[in-house]
């Protein structure tokens, strides 16, 4: 189970907006970096929980986490404990590979519908939290695409720029164009890094299984096609990846139905075979590894990216 703590100013104002808002099934917080977008959404979660619904939290901020690892996407189910805590039960999550989506912006898209399925509409209310990734017209053109694929969702915009006027009178349905919250501070990228550096440090640290596999079993998400159809004569590129770099690469572990299991490490490079450190126990059940784009020390400090380039068969 996860925590999550219920910040007293960013309610009140919560709650001051909120009661201004239309009855909806869906709510999509979007903002540049240090909003308080997450605290709106916590915030508001606990509003509706208060109102009696049966609260989803659907996170889609890669690089600050809320409820699951970075580098993923997940669902949850809220429950409040008290004035000042949620508990999230973890539904499912979905692996994405980067810290942020730039790049992989139609992946996020398909793999948040996954689990977007997964949400009852009857009774429910669901919360999406989304990430700062607003600087272009392909990020804004990203998280239009997100909206336009939900059904009748209450867009909150949460920004004092320029971009977000013109932005939000692009959007479909009810909306709403807000301050950024009381308070809110901006975080360095050192700060940033720290708290995924922490995350994934809980994540490895304790009880880890090591385990081998081919590279038959890789999946691509760059570009979206399994080893198996990169091979095949349709596919006119084959993609190419340093072997030093593999080394410390952070993958996203499925079972044979597709389902992410979680993470994993890549320690070392043995000919065709692979050494994998993981939390998860049932390891026999992984058949799929998928690559992300974040490499990890072995004190789980972040040493830069995996660079994965395309040449022509």
């Amino acid at each position: 189970m996860v925590t999550l703590k219920i910040n007293p100013d960013a309610y009140s104002y919560t709650e001051e907006k909120a009661k201004q808002f239309p009855d909806s099934w869906c709510y999509i917080t979007i903002g540049g970096v240090d909003v308080g977008k997450t605290s709106f959404a916590v915030s508001l979660s606990a509003f509706l929980l208060k109102k009696g619904y049966d609260v989803f939290f659907l996170d889609l901020d890669l690089g600050q986490s809320t409820i699951g690892l970075p580098i993923t996407i997940s669902l949850g189910r809220l429950k409040l404990i008290n004035e000042d805590l949620l508990e999230v039960d973890v539904i499912a999550s979905e692996f994405i590979g980067n810290n942020t989506p730039e790049g992989l912006e139609p992946l996020i898209v398909a793999r948040s519908l996954k689990l977007l399925a997964l949400v009852p509409r009857d009774g429910t209310r669901l919360v999406i939290d989304t990430c700062g990734y607003v600087n272009s017209p392909r990020a804004l053109g990203y998280k239009k695409n997100i909206i336009e694929n939900i059904e009748n969702p209450f867009t909150i915009v949460i920004s004092e720029e320029s971009w977000a006027k013109r932005f939000i009178s692009y959007l479909s349905g009810e909306k709403s164009l807000i301050s950024p919250l009381p308070n809110a501070k901006r975080r360095d990228f050192q700060t940033r890094k720290d708290r995924r550096e922490s995350l994934f440090k809980q994540c490895f640290s304790t009880n880890l299984t090591l385990f081998s596999a081919g590279i038959y079993l890789f999946y691509f998400p760059y570009p979206l096609l399994s080893l198996k159809d990169c091979l095949t004569g349709m596919i006119k590129y084959k993609c190419v990846i340093r072997e030093d770099e593999l080394i410390g690469l952070i993958v996203g572990l499925r079972d044979g139905r597709g389902k992410f299991m979680g993470l994993g490490r890549i320690i070392e490079k043995a000919g065709i075979n692979l050494l994998v450190e993981t939390p998860i126990k049932n390891v026999k059940e992984i058949r799929f590894i998928e690559l992300s784009k974040l490499r990890l020390d072995n004190q789980y400090r972040e040493i830069g990216k995996l660079l994965i380039s395309q040449k022509e068969v």
